[in-house]
């Protein structure tokens, strides 16, 4: 992957900017992000197989609109164990251009979640609002660049598969990541964090190596994005918990938006 952390120009290829020449994203889109990092080996470790990045405009009032209203709707997915609330959407990206399917079904097999066990779990799907409005395809056109595939979509067709998640702990319950251990996913993938309010606390993101030796950890902030290169490292979520405070009342919500972010080549 193109290095994010120390550069803000753009990372594709000459090859790839003449490909896309009318691509939406810009060079300066994706920025360092200035989001602590602890690590917990020596650093030059934490340099191979994950990466993080920050996206202004995710910030922005309108998407935040917009994006707030879309995971208003979220609902725990049938036949699911875990009862995050999720979305879902497959598609598919080539010549520039996202084209999304019909499909509300998802899977992984037990051993890489043994939590549900290989079961078909089914979850509503992203709007089209959301799914197609500029922000939001900036930012996975953005994405797309970044892992600086071999093929641009010129040439090659891509699988694109999204899995929006709300984390809404309550006094009672926290919100438990699904799977909980470090694991893989057998696709490269970025998590964006698209919005977080108060009164949370848990919600870190770590890398392990693949003996388990943990690597970093960090606590992402609303538009940064965390690549994970997957057949390098493993990688985990930690539970999230409501944290009363004085801006805090009994019944005000408290919650975490992500967005994951997976491209594949077809035929790969």
């Amino acid at each position: 992957m193109t290095n994010l952390l120390n550069t803000t120009t753009s990372p594709l290829s000459n090859k790839s900017q003449a490909d896309c020449k009318n691509c939406m994203s810009k060079p300066t889109i994706l920025a360092p992000s200035d989001t602590p990092v602890r690590l917990l080996k020596p650093i030059e470790l934490a340099k191979d197989g994950f990466q993080v990045a920050h996206f202004d405009a995710i910030s922005g009032d309108k998407f935040q609109s917009i994006q707030q209203a879309e995971y208003a709707s979220c609902k725990p997915g049938k036949n699911a164990k875990n009862k995050l609330a999720r979305k879902t959407r497959w598609g598919a990206y080539i010549r520039d251009t996202f084209s999304w399917q019909d499909r509300s079904t998802y899977s992984l097999s037990a051993e890489l979640n043994p939590e549900e066990g290989g079961a078909i779990r089914q979850f509503e799907q992203l709007d089209n609002a959301f799914l197609h409005h500029p922000v939001t395809e900036k930012l996975l056109r953005t994405v797309f660049h970044a892992w600086d595939f071999e093929k641009s979509s010129e040439e090659q067709l891509y699988q694109v598969q999204l899995s929006a998640i709300r984390y809404e702990p309550t006094i009672e319950t926290p919100a438990w990541p699904s799977p909980v251990a470090p694991h893989q996913d057998l696709v490269d993938g970025a998590i964006a964090v698209l919005h977080r309010t108060e009164n949370i606390v848990g919600g870190l993101s770590r890398i392990y190596g693949l003996d388990k030796s943990p690597l970093v950890q960090m606590d992402l902030r609303i538009g940064d994005i965390l690549f994970v290169r997957d057949a390098e490292v493993l990688h985990q979520v930690t539970p999230l918990m409501l944290e009363p405070g004085e801006n805090w009342s009994a019944g005000k919500p408290a919650y975490r938006d992500v967005l994951l972010i997976r491209f594949q080549p077809v035929g790969r």
